[in-house]
């Protein structure tokens, strides 16, 4: 089996439950029995044991009544999320649990990504944007464009990069943030550069940065586990209203 170094630890396990608990409680609001009939067959597949089923039950039954506690009193998303930490942090049997059946059916808790420290993941957010913005004032001056005023307010292109980017792991951003800042320093080289001559190198330092990643992380950028918070340029969002807005139903 995968060494236990490439699992998640206790504390990101604890961020993947605050995930899931965002979405048991809104699930079993709409009804606690059809949530266990559409979860529990899917645990007992993946090899978890009645003891972690009926504790994870119990947890999400426990939860639900936090969420909604604590959305009386007007918390924000972070703000339970830091409550429901503090509710976890004594529930320790969980994750050994877990790690149990890792050994006997290997997969669901190796390591795919930081998801969840989202100051980190806004920090890298903004400066990613900014990077981008950066790199496309300095296209324009290459390219002989008119230079965007310091007021004008730049947007991603195209519109589903901004969306992978406020889905992505603090690892994914970091690569991210790399090939943007070498493709300003392409378009501002000494020499200047022909259109043939930046995709080469943006290749070929796209193919350094993969291999440097997955021999640092130990998986493929692809397979990077997908936040359940997005984050965006003006901080994390409500998971149901963002996908609702990029994702409405037809």
């Amino acid at each position: 089996m995968e060494d236990d170094a490439t699992l998640v630890t206790r504390e990101q396990y604890v961020e993947l439950l605050i995930d899931a608990s965002f979405q048991d409680a809104a699930a079993i609001e709409t009804g606690f029995m059809s949530w266990c009939e559409q979860h529990v067959p899917v645990w007992r597949e993946q090899g978890y044991d009645e003891r972690w089923v009926r504790q994870r039950i119990e947890m999400a039954q426990t939860t639900r009544g936090l969420h909604r506690h604590f959305k009386e009193q007007g918390l924000t998303m972070l703000e339970i999320r830091d409550e429901l930490r503090k509710a976890y942090a004594d529930d320790l049997e969980l994750y050994d649990l877990a790690v149990e059946r890792e050994r006997l059916h290997p997969g669901l808790l190796r390591y795919r990504g930081n998801t969840s420290d989202l100051r980190q993941r806004y920090t890298l957010r903004v400066l990613v944007y900014e990077a981008d913005k950066r790199a496309y004032e300095q296209f324009c001056l290459w390219s002989g464009l008119p230079v965007p005023s310091p007021d004008s307010v730049f947007s991603e292109q195209p519109e589903s990069l901004r969306v992978v980017r406020d889905l992505s792991t603090i690892e994914e951003l970091e690569m991210a943030l790399a090939m943007s800042r070498y493709l300003h320093q392409l378009f501002r080289a000494p020499a200047k550069l022909t259109q043939d001559q930046i995709s080469q190198h943006m290749e070929t330092y796209g193919k350094h940065l993969r291999a440097t990643f997955t021999a640092k992380h130990g998986y493929q950028p692809e397979d990077s586990r997908t936040p359940y918070v997005p984050v965006t340029v003006d901080g994390p969002q409500d998971h149901d209203a963002y996908y609702a807005k990029e994702y409405p139903s037809p």
